[in-house]
């Protein structure tokens, strides 16, 4: 299953999206810097997005 993952440094934010379709992804979730986003499978992980708020 892809997985397509959005950082936006100018919202400070990062967006996750999965479960694709013809139409378009049918899942996304999007969190702020320094929350931690997780990840679906085939990944089942969850990324530390601490890194991105210091840098921008």
């Amino acid at each position: 299953m892809p997985v397509y993952l959005v950082v936006d440094m100018q919202e400070d934010e990062i967006t996750c999206f999965s479960d694709p379709s013809p139409q378009g992804y049918r899942a996304h979730r999007t969190v702020s810097f320094g929350t931690p986003l997780p990840v679906p499978a085939p990944f089942s992980c969850e990324i530390d997005t601490t890194a991105f708020k210091a840098a921008g």
